[in-house]
């Protein structure tokens, strides 16, 4: 299922429309990383009737903004929002099938990486409030941004070796003197990637320090990444003498992919990110809690009061329930710091 991305109305129509296969191949990618890149909305599409289509347009402006860091999905936004030349769709495509036009205001940013987020790009575009963008910067990065007011919210994973605890350590030290409010989502578990079987019968964190093992590593900034850096020190185990350690992978589904197709023996993540990929196990090693954090300042403005509401119904809880996967039994605990 492609979802309408928030700027999808100012895509040039008038240029040519790339199917999936189209853009896998001028990429040099699979078809299914493109419809994860639609998913996320990090490449922007359009239906026509059941396909979907994207823009020569839209498909440069993406690799521009990989190479302009990681909030150019802003400026994407707003070099698609104000450039004379792009028209609307309408001619193109059923008036019933464009997301409503936005006011022309600086979009509503949510900064992370879990799909419980696609929940709040949803809720913003039902209640008309937005636009709202994702950001798939990792936790570190996300709420320095946030301290910074580049983002909205910042989603955070960071477990704190010190107090066995998480966000909330990290959120005194990155955010010092901005008040913020914190509400738990839910939690979920970290552990390893391995392939399908584990044919190397890899139980855990030790496992890293093992003569010939490789592995995919996650970006530094990511929570993935944190935790398994305070994983290893206590453990004795020299990163540097880990192969593959200084190889990063910039999410769990593409990390997942590496490991099944026998590019590592292991690759770290969520147990989410392995779902969908055929030739990858997961190992369960350690339960994390996923927070939302906002400046207290902006609680007022009327999507973030939607969403601090939608976290406080049971209908949140609920449609956590129908993703799955997800422990909910801290979900809405609420902090302010």
């Amino acid at each position: 299922m492609a979802f309408p991305f928030p700027w999808d109305y100012n895509s040039p129509m008038g240029s040519s429309l790339l199917t999936a296969e189209d853009v896998a191949r001028q990429l040099r990618i699979k078809k299914y990383t493109v419809y994860e890149l639609i998913k996320r909305g990090e490449l922007p599409s359009s239906r026509v009737g059941k396909q979907v289509r994207v823009s020569q347009e839209d498909i440069d402006r993406y690799l521009r903004a990989g190479k302009t860091g990681p909030f150019s999905a802003v400026a994407a936004f707003r070099e698609a929002r104000e450039s004379p030349s792009h028209e609307s769709p309408a001619r193109e495509l059923p008036s019933r099938e464009l997301p409503p036009r936005g006011p022309a205001e600086d979009p509503i940013i949510l900064c992370g990486q879990d799909v419980c987020l696609d929940l709040f790009v949803s809720r913003l575009s039902a209640l008309g409030l937005g636009p709202a963008l994702r950001s798939y910067t990792g936790s570190y990065n996300g709420l320095i941004a946030l301290y910074n007011g580049k983002v909205t919210m910042a989603g955070s994973h960071l477990w704190d070796s010190e107090t066995d605890s998480y966000n909330y350590p990290f959120i005194r030290r990155l955010v010092p003197g901005l008040p913020v409010g914190v509400f738990r989502l839910a939690g979920r578990m970290q552990g390893f990637y391995v392939q399908k079987g584990n044919p190397l019968k890899i139980r855990d964190w030790q496992d890293l320090a093992r003569p010939g093992i490789s592995m995919i590593n996650r970006e530094r900034g990511c929570g993935t990444r944190i935790l398994l850096d305070q994983k290893l020190k206590p453990l004795g185990i020299d990163a540097g003498g880990i192969q593959g350690y200084t190889r990063e992978s910039t999410s769990h589904m593409a990390c997942a992919g590496i490991v099944a197709r026998g590019g590592a023996d292991i690759g770290c993540g969520c147990e989410r990110g392995a779902e969908h990929i055929a030739g990858a196990d997961f190992i369960p090693l350690q339960l994390e809690w996923y927070d939302f954090v906002f400046r207290l300042e902006d609680r007022d403005k009327p999507a973030l009061k939607a969403l601090i509401s939608y976290i406080a119904e049971d209908e949140f809880k609920q449609d956590l329930a129908l993703m799955g996967g997800y422990d909910l039994s801290q979900t809405g605990n609420y902090a302010e710091f």
